[in-house]
């Protein structure tokens, strides 16, 4: 029987990734093309959408070539991509204005002036409280740049304008899929629909928001001129696909109930698997859905992790290349510190916090004393997101209604940096539980592809499982010594926030940190 193929391509946010994969064999091909990061003093950050779109291209056109593919064995593609940010396309779904990224903090003006009445129901409603996402940027969009907003047809995810011109679409016809729902501030996200009382509230006009389709649903097929640009056959049917961390469960195959994933990527994600919606009032946690099937994921994250980590190799370590070497220095450094770091603590939002918000939070050190050298610098800010997920579990577990002695069954670990075995045990000693990690996967490309395969029809076992690398088991002698530890954290990271919202410096977004073009998505 010949071979049957789907693809999946993730538009990230350094790297667009390509995956060619064949249904019911363990047979992919993998390919990646740079995408461009545009940094501004005034904290914008942005890309080129059709930059992103060649990217896509280039990508698919690779992949088929590594994996000898041809063109009439493909029987759909999806795409997922970065969630937080917006664009605006005009009638002809053209790009009205630059991409504007997750990253980027102008809209740090907008949260300042929600009341805490509406971002308790935001919560409670969309499943994610205000913050640095989809909603507040399309509102600083309409109260900063109303001559764009006034000539548009609509908002939309980068994935989705990517789909969007492959399949030849109108302005009018941009979608969005509910993965992307919690982000948006103006939705009711248990009933997959937009909120018209939360968009007045908010200010973002109803007739800017996209139609919302189901992941797998087919929104067009791709025109002639997208074959050539993808190297496959026009009239390959495109499915809506979905955000890149429900992309990267999925594609971890996170399907059991409590049980857990870590994007260890440019965002430093913690998501907890569970039935039902149960989003927290306080913007503690986000509820996110799951592609394909019922289910929700209770997460947060830290913004800029990957970041840090790279400042961590750069400025604490020295490194000027950021190869495989500087990494596993990186890792040597950590192990190198005791845990706790001997008393060190590390705030990592060196971007504002976004769970709870507290956008005007930055970077720190407490405690420095003389014994501290450049390991426990490292060591402190990896167990400060360690530290970090142990806070978003114990919200998760409170919210999905476990019991007293539920925990976590599993950590699967996916990403760049869930290659650094000490922080992977940090993990797992921190959250009290084992942790794993997928490897030889692009999981955001293989769960686009098992979206494409869902949409014609393949369920199941249609894309091969991934494997996992080796297990690390939390240290029973550990636990109380992470628990104080734990708490001490808390304690002043809240100091922390309370302080930065009463002191703010000058220019909160501060400015272009060195090298921003070098931004990778899941390489650390």
């Amino acid at each position: 029987m010949k071979p049957r193929f789907v693809i999946g391509i993730d538009v990230g946010t350094s790297s667009v990734k390509a995956g060619v994969y064949a249904l019911g064999e363990e047979r992919s091909a993998v390919a990646s093309v740079p995408a461009r990061v545009e940094r501004a003093s005034d904290g914008g950050v942005t890309q080129d959408l059709d930059q992103l779109y060649r990217a896509a291209a280039d990508a698919t056109r690779a992949a088929l070539a590594q994996g000898r593919v041809g063109q009439s064995q493909v029987e759909a593609v999806a795409f997922s991509g970065q969630m937080a940010g917006v664009g605006l396309v005009d009638s002809r779904h053209r790009p009205l204005a630059a991409y504007d990224s997750w990253l980027d903090g102008r809209c740090a003006a907008v949260l300042e002036t929600i009341s805490p009445e509406l971002s308790r129901l935001i919560a409670l409603r969309s499943g994610c409280a205000p913050t640095l996402s989809i909603g507040p940027k399309m509102a600083w969009w309409e109260r900063t740049r109303p001559e764009i907003t006034a000539a548009a047809a609509k908002f939309t995810t980068a994935a989705g304008y990517v789909a969007g011109r492959a399949a030849g679409l109108r302005g009018e016809d941009a979608f969005i899929d509910p993965t992307y729902l919690h982000f948006a501030s103006v939705a009711d996200n248990a009933a997959a629909r937009w909120d018209p009382e939360l968009a007045e509230a908010l200010g973002v006009p109803e007739r800017l928001l996209p139609r919302i389709v189901n992941c797998a649903d087919v929104i067009g097929r791709l025109t002639g001129q997208a074959g050539q640009d993808f190297g496959l056959a026009p009239g390959t049917p495109v499915a809506a696909g979905c955000g890149d961390t429900a992309a990267a469960a999925l594609g971890a195959d996170i399907n059991g109930r409590l049980q857990a994933f870590d994007v260890a990527g440019t965002a430093a994600a913690l998501g907890v698997r569970s039935e039902t919606f149960a989003p927290a009032r306080d913007g503690g946690l986000l509820t996110m859905r799951e592609p394909l099937g019922p289910g929700y994921y209770s997460l947060a994250y830290v913004g800029g992790a990957g970041e840090i980590v790279e400042w961590l190799c750069r400025t604490v370590l020295g490194r000027r290349d950021l190869g495989d070497a500087a990494y596993a220095e990186l890792d040597a450094a950590g192990a190198a510190a005791p845990p706790g770091a001997d008393g060190l603590v590390a705030s990592p939002h060196f971007s504002g916090r976004v769970c709870p918000p507290a956008p005007a939070l930055r970077g720190a050190f407490l405690g420095l004393r003389p014994v501290h050298g450049r390991a426990h610098l490292v060591r402190a800010v990896l167990e400060a997101i360690a530290y970090e997920y142990r806070g978003y579990a114990e919200t998760a577990l409170g919210l999905v209604g476990a019991g007293p002695g539920d925990r976590l069954s599993e950590v699967v670990g996916i990403g760049g940096g869930a290659c650094s075995a000490t922080w992977n045990q940090i993990k797992a000693d921190v959250l009290g539980t084992s942790y794993s990690a997928v490897t030889g996967v692009e999981v955001g490309a293989r769960g686009a592809a098992a979206v494409a395969a869902a949409a014609i029809g393949a369920h199941g076992g249609a894309v091969a499982a991934p494997r996992r690398g080796p297990r690390f088991d939390p240290d029973p002698a550990l636990a109380g010594i992470y628990g104080a530890h734990y708490r001490h954290y808390r304690a002043w990271i809240e100091r922390l926030a309370e302080d930065h919202l009463r002191v703010q410096p000058a220019d909160p977004a501060g400015p272009a940190p060195a090298n921003s073009d070098e931004t990778r998505e899941d390489d650390h």
